[in-house]
C-alpha cells in the first residue's frame, strides 16, 4: 500500500479528525451524492481549500467546486454527474405521496412534504395547458433551468409516473403543488426532421385544479426568465453557509435551508423574495 495514502473506516460525514494536518486539508473530494453539506467537511478544510461534492439540488445532482473562506463556502464550478447517493447517519429520506391509485408520486425532493389536499379532486378535472413560447432543437441543454425551478419556485417537487400515463405525459417531471393544484414542465415535439438537431420541442406547462392557471404562469415565467437571462449564463453563484446564520448576514439571493447549512443561489437577471429576518427551519425555498 501507497505510505501516503491512510484507509480510515467511519461514517463520512464526521471527516477523518484524527488525520487532519495542521491549518486543514487542502482539499476533500465526496464520491457519493451529498443532500447536505457536512460541517466537518467544510471545518476539517484548510482556509481557501477546496471542496468537491456531487451535490443532490432538488433531485438534481451537480458536481460543484467550493472554495473555503473563513465559515463559508463559496461555489467555484458546476458539473452535470450522477452518483449513488449518501447513506448512514446523512441520508435523508426523500418524502413522497402516491395519487390517482398509485400512478402519480409526488417526491419533495428538498426534504419538506407539502400539503397534497384537494390533489385527488383536482386530477381528475380538465388539464390545463399553457405555452410558455420557448421552441429548442432536438438536442438541447436545460440542466440550469432544472435547479433553476428547483431553488426558485415554493411548492416545488418532482413527479414520477409510469410510461404512457395520460394524467402526467413526462415520465419524472419537475413541477409545484399549492392550494389543492399542481402544474408540472414537459416538453412536446412539434416538429420532426432527419436527425435529432433537425427537430423542434415546445415547452408547456401542464396544470390540474382551481389555482392550475395561475401555477401554470408562475412555472411558465420561470422559464422564460430561464430562456431571457440564463440559459447562457451558465449556473448560479452560490455561497454556503452554517445552519443558523442569520438572514442579515446573508446575501442576496434565493436561498435553501438544509440541517447542516444555508445555501444562497445567486441567479443572473432575478430578484428574489424579500427574506423574513426570522427565517429559520429545516428545509425552505424562499423565492418567487
Amino acid at each position: 500500500m501507497d505510505p501516503r495514502v491512510t484507509a480510515v473506516l467511519g461514517d463520512g460525514a464526521l471527516g477523518a479528525p484524527a488525520h487532519v494536518p495542521a491549518g486543514g486539508f487542502g482539499a476533500v473530494i465526496i464520491t457519493h451524492t451529498a443532500t447536505d453539506i457536512a460541517p466537518a467537511w467544510r471545518d476539517q478544510l484548510a482556509e481557501g481549500g477546496r471542496l468537491v461534492v456531487p451535490l443532490d439540488v432538488g433531485g438534481y445532482t451537480r458536481s460543484i467546486t467550493l472554495v473555503r473562506r473563513g465559515d463559508v463556502l463559496h461555489g467555484l464550478h458546476w458539473t452535470y454527474c450522477g452518483f449513488v447517493r449518501d447513506r448512514g447517519g446523512a441520508a435523508r429520506t426523500v418524502p413522497t405521496a402516491a395519487l390517482a391509485g398509485g400512478e402519480v408520486t409526488v417526491r419533495w425532493e428538498l426534504g419538506t412534504a407539502g400539503d397534497t389536499s384537494g390533489l385527488e379532486e383536482a386530477l381528475r378535472e380538465k388539464r390545463y395547458e399553457l405555452s410558455t413560447g420557448l421552441v429548442v432543437p432536438g438536442k438541447f441543454n436545460f440542466e440550469t433551468l432544472q435547479v433553476l425551478a428547483a431553488t426558485t419556485l415554493p411548492g416545488y417537487c418532482r413527479l414520477t409516473v409510469p410510461s404512457g400515463s395520460e394524467l402526467v405525459r413526462q415520465e419524472d417531471a419537475a413541477a409545484i403543488v399549492a392550494d389543492g393544484s399542481l402544474a408540472y414542465l414537459t416538453h412536446v415535439q412539434i416538429s420532426d426532421g432527419p436527425e435529432p438537431a433537425d427537430r423542434r420541442s415546445e415547452f408547456r406547462i401542464h396544470a390540474y385544479g382551481p389555482a392550475g392557471p395561475e401555477l401554470a404562469s408562475r412555472f411558465a415565467t420561470c422559464v422564460r426568465t430561464w430562456d431571457r437571462e440564463i440559459r447562457e449564463s451558465g449556473y448560479p453563484s452560490l455561497s454556503v453557509h452554517p445552519a443558523g446564520t442569520p438572514a442579515d448576514r446573508l446575501p442576496p439571493g434565493d436561498l435553501v435551508d438544509t440541517p447542516a447549512c444555508r445555501m444562497v443561489f445567486g441567479w443572473p437577471g432575478r430578484v428574489p423574495a424579500p427574506r423574513p429576518e426570522h427565517e429559520t427551519g429545516a428545509v425552505t425555498v424562499a423565492g418567487a
